[in-house]
């Protein structure tokens, strides 16, 4: 009687104070659910009262919605709850568990992780409502059902959405993917194109490798029928995609729809296709969709300038291999803001591969206001470094719920690092490896032999579950890692002002290694 009385005064409070905000099923917006999803059997969500499709991916489940006012959260599980955690705690309130769901408010749009026994991941994925098109005028609209495409997903076409994209770049439209599955091979997009992913709509990779034509036939890694040459090496691992933005300008993809590799069917047959590449372009914005199922890197971002990637969700397969979030490679300017990003290899790995030959230094990339989780690192330049300079590179607020490495300096092939500022990021969680470790700063000689200076730490929270000496190595007396500062490091609260206190180890060739409160 009293666990009963408890319970509905638990209940009366969420929806008392679900009033005092003003909840209101019709601040939130439903996107249609696509025929191909899978309903997850683990989980149901429920927001304001209203159910939300909960779709099952590989081994996660997610609810994606949009809001822009405070809304209440039911998450119904069909397993006896033993043990839950929710994460990032921010703009989460009144987080409770009631019977076999649990229940909080959320206060503002953002993506979040459930844990449930310590298993189960669940990913709350709540964007801010979009303006979408409505206000654009009617002649500026060209709806990619009018070119004759089936959107059903049935036929591969390939060619018909190609036509599409070339003509409204040409004649400067927004090119409309609505609700439907269009399968498709290969797709480049050009200068002054506008492409409006609408809610429910999927571009879906093909199933057939022969689909995703590598540039110039150059021969790609291939696990599959050419094992004894394999590389991950970026330089050579791949030269296809499904997505090409390349040598292009004033590109814009926006929109709540999805972007699917179908990797896990194209990678069995040995092919490592991107999702989407950048390469050689300038001016380009991706915004609010989400990019799943890459065959390898999931966003290769090429030789590329001036390049925003914002609100955007990445949901990969952690069991494909060189599934890598966000790869910034030989480009400057870019910023990567309130991303989500599921992997099983590097969240960001800032890169420099001399891939197609195509090579400057690194300069100016932010990465802020993001949720990380991976297998391997988390926040990463290296490995590949093969340019002169990579330069004002910030990690900003991100948090990392899960990862092996949580910052990561690879100089593996010379080039200088320079002003690389970790700043105000938190690390929750180590997963499980040899290389479970929050920091590993290297120099080595692969292809050349480089330097790291300048380095800013500061404002950090991490988990002792990162439980392996973290290190420092310079090479040599002229390849040193000189000026690395801390400042405010917190491991499980506790202030750091020693190496012993960080687990911090540093040999001979590390210079100036400050840390302070």
């Amino acid at each position: 009687m009293i666990r009963k009385l408890s319970v509905l005064i638990l209940m009366f409070l969420f929806f008392k104070e679900s009033k005092i905000f003003g909840y209101n099923e019709n601040d939130i917006v439903l996107y249609p659910v696509v025929k191909s999803a899978e309903r997850s059997i683990l989980f149901s969500t429920k927001t304001n009262g209203v159910s939300v499709f909960t779709e099952k991916f590989r081994d996660i489940s997610y609810a994606n919605f949009a809001h822009n006012r405070p809304a209440s959260i039911e998450v119904k599980v069909e397993e006896k709850i033993l043990n839950w955690d929710i994460s990032p705690k921010k703009n989460i309130k009144m987080a409770r568990m009631v019977g076999n769901s649990v229940q909080f408010n959320l206060e503002k749009p953002g993506f979040h992780v459930l844990t449930i026994n310590n298993k189960h991941r669940y990913f709350l994925l709540a964007d801010k409502k979009e303006k979408g098109i409505s206000a654009t005028p009617k002649a500026k609209i060209i709806d990619i059902k009018s070119y004759g495409v089936d959107s059903t997903g049935n036929k591969v076409e390939t060619k018909l959405i190609q036509r599409a994209l070339d003509e409204t770049a040409r004649d400067k439209k927004i090119l409309v993917f609505s609700s439907g599955i269009y399968r498709t091979g290969t797709l480049k997009i050009s200068s002054n194109a506008n492409i409006y992913l609408a809610p429910g709509a999927v571009i879906k990779g093909s199933d057939d490798r022969n689909d995703y034509p590598a540039d110039g036939n150059k021969k790609e890694s291939d696990h599959v029928n050419d094992k004894a040459n394999f590389t991950d090496n970026g330089e050579w691992m791949t030269f296809s995609r499904l997505i090409l933005i390349g040598e292009a300008e004033n590109v814009r993809i926006w929109g709540s729809g999805i972007i699917d590799g179908n990797g896990r069917v194209v990678r069995a047959q040995g092919k490592p296709a991107n999702l989407i590449r950048i390469r050689n372009s300038r001016n380009v914005t991706i915004e609010g969709i989400m990019l799943r199922d890459p065959a390898s890197w999931n966003t290769h971002i090429l030789k590329s300038e001036n390049i925003t990637i914002r609100n955007v969700k990445i949901l990969n397969d952690r069991e494909v291999a060189n599934t890598d979030g966000f790869d910034p490679d030989a480009s400057q300017n870019v910023k990567i803001d309130n991303c989500f990003a599921y992997c099983g290899d590097d969240s960001i790995a800032i890169k420099n591969t001399n891939n197609s030959d195509l090579i400057q230094d690194c300069d100016n990339i932010v990465i802020k206001n993001s949720v990380f989780i991976t297998k391997k690192s988390a926040l990463k330049v290296g490995t590949e470094t093969k340019g002169n300079t990579m330069k004002n590179i910030l990690f900003k607020n991100n948090t990392i719920l899960e990862g092996d490495r949580g910052m990561v300096l690879y100089c593996y092939d010379g080039a200088g690092f320079r002003n690389i500022k970790f700043l105000g990021n938190s690390f929750e969680k180590g997963y499980k490896s040899k290389n479970l470790k929050i920091l590993h700063f290297e120099i080595l000689s692969r292809n050349g032999q480089g330097s790291i200076k300048d380095i800013l730490i500061k404002n950090s929270r991490v988990s002792s579950s990162f439980s392996t000496i973290s290190e420092i190595s310079g090479l040599n007396n002229e390849h040193t890692v000189s000026g690395v500062r801390f400042k405010n490091f917190r491991l499980d609260g506790k202030m750091c002002s020693t190496p012993q206190d960080i687990g911090l180890k540093a040999n001979q060739f590390v210079k100036n290694l400050k840390i302070t409160k």
